[in-house]
């Protein structure tokens, strides 16, 4: 049996990511600054007897080994991160590094240190930015955008993972996560903002009427469950080939097609076009938009692809929410 560490686990992806591993038979070690809250200990009702929550912080290196090391880690999920807005950014820049990117080497040191057999570092298609050509998959050899701290960041804790991968024994990949909606997103101190889709489930479900700006781009929307399958297959895989992999959606999708999609499913919910930015409840940008991508290395390495196209994904949500979770 696999001891797998995850960090920043009370995290909306990195939670689903600890049920995942938890249901393929690992012990997960839970890291997080803060003990699971009710809610949590809901979701993970069926797996508590395989996931151990410990409180601690990714900024303290000597205790992220120590804790590997009583644990027998012997493999590590990182996934813990602050996703700033701009005002988080101007206000705290010197802490969102020291936990988005000094967080990652120490991770990277723990697994050194206590001769993990594989790191994943949960990074993000930020990194690509929008697409020059959104009628095409992005693969993960394109080049790359740096846009704020957040990237920044995921891009330098990509190039530390690699340079680890070729100093040390071990294997140190990276998973770029698309736009992920699903069961347990929430607001929390480290994410501030919510997703587009969290906002248009809750208020599809509400009934309410959006104006929406940027009704046309492209989203790399991917259901959490999915997200997590790839996930753990990449913590527990046998053999990987590869440094860097696509871990969100391979299919072309637009803002358009959510809201449609939710009409349909949620009587009652509609929405328009907004004449301008400033006239809309929800403002896509240009710099928002994210093109699908190539999942080719995912699929030869670990057998992977989505099971849920965006109307699944969408129903499924919107039945967790409505079975007593709305208030998440």
């Amino acid at each position: 049996m696999s001891t797998v560490l995850v960090t920043g686990a009370n995290g909306f992806v990195n939670l689903n990511i600890v049920r995942r591993l938890a249901q393929k038979g690992a012990r997960v070690v839970a890291l997080a600054r803060r003990p699971p809250d009710p809610e949590t200990v809901r979701f993970l009702a069926a797996e508590t007897a395989q996931v151990v929550w410990v409180e601690g912080d990714v900024r303290d290196r000597a205790g992220l080994i120590e804790l590997a090391r009583t644990y027998g880690v012997d493999c590590i999920v990182h996934g813990a991160a602050i996703t700033p807005s701009r005002e988080v950014e101007r206000a705290q820049a010197a802490t969102v590094v020291d936990v988005n990117l000094g967080g990652t080497l120490n991770a990277l040191e723990a697994a050194r240190e206590v001769g993990a057999r594989r790191f994943v570092l949960i990074s993000s298609t930020g990194v690509y930015g929008a697409p020059a050509n959104p009628h095409r998959r992005l693969a993960e050899d394109e080049p790359l955008q740096v846009s704020n701290l957040y990237t920044i960041c995921k891009i330098a804790g990509e190039n530390l993972s690699r340079r680890y991968d070729e100093l040390y024994e071990g294997s140190f990949v990276v998973g770029r996560l698309g736009s992920a909606y699903g069961p347990m997103e929430r607001a929390s101190h480290s994410r501030e903002t919510m997703s587009m889709i969290y906002e248009f489930a809750h208020r599809a479900l509400a009934g309410d009427h959006v104006r929406i700006w940027g009704a046309e781009r492209l989203r790399d929307f991917c259901y959490i469950e999915d997200v997590a399958e790839a996930f753990a297959r990449l913590a527990l895989a046998d053999r990987l080939r590869w440094t860097i992999y696509n871990a969100a959606t391979d299919r072309f999708v637009t803002v358009r097609d959510a809201l449609e999609t939710l009409v349909r499913l949620c009587p009652g919910f509609g929405w328009s076009e907004a004449a301008d930015r400033e006239a809309a409840d929800v403002a896509v940008l240009p710099s928002q938009e994210r093109a699908p991508l190539d999942l080719s290395r995912l699929q030869e390495d670990v057998g992977f692809a989505p099971i849920h196209d965006l109307a699944s994904g969408l129903r499924a949500y919107l039945a967790w929410l409505r079975a007593g979770w709305a208030h998440i």
